[in-house]
């Protein structure tokens, strides 16, 4: 059975602004308001719709927190669960050491090569802008 609405390729497509940003390294054809927004783009992609698990917390037994391992979109938003939809930046977030909210962001293989993209994509847009 096909589907029916966008294909599975499209919602991976900040990569390929990832890949824009650094071949814009190697030319100087593309001006750094263009690379401004390509690193924009990937902001966005990166933190509201690139693939990921949740990430939100599920409870906290005896020191050690569980993440939500649902499938959810971007690394600021959480799960279809109400709950956790804002909790990343809720009260939880707030009150967590760095090492427990690093630990939400690499919680499987398409957070990390999303965190990743964003880091690099953004650094590589900076060197554009002010090459």
């Amino acid at each position: 059975m096909a589907s029916r609405g966008r294909s599975k390729l499209w919602q991976y497509w900040g990569y390929a602004v990832l890949a824009l940003l650094f071949l814009s390294l190697g030319n100087n054809a593309i001006g750094p308001g263009i690379d401004a927004v390509l690193v924009g783009l990937l902001l966005v992609f990166v933190l509201f719709q690139a693939p990921v698990y949740c990430g939100a917390i599920n409870r906290k037994r005896g020191g050690v927190v569980e993440f939500c391992r649902n499938n959810s979109t971007g690394l600021v938003l959480g799960c279809h669960l109400r709950q956790h939809k804002w909790q990343k930046f809720g009260r939880d977030w707030w009150s967590l050491g760095w090492r427990e909210k690093s630990k939400g962001i690499w919680t499987g293989a398409s957070a990390k090569l999303a965190t990743v993209s964003g880091i690099v994509g953004t650094v590589t847009g900076i060197i554009g802008v002010f090459k």
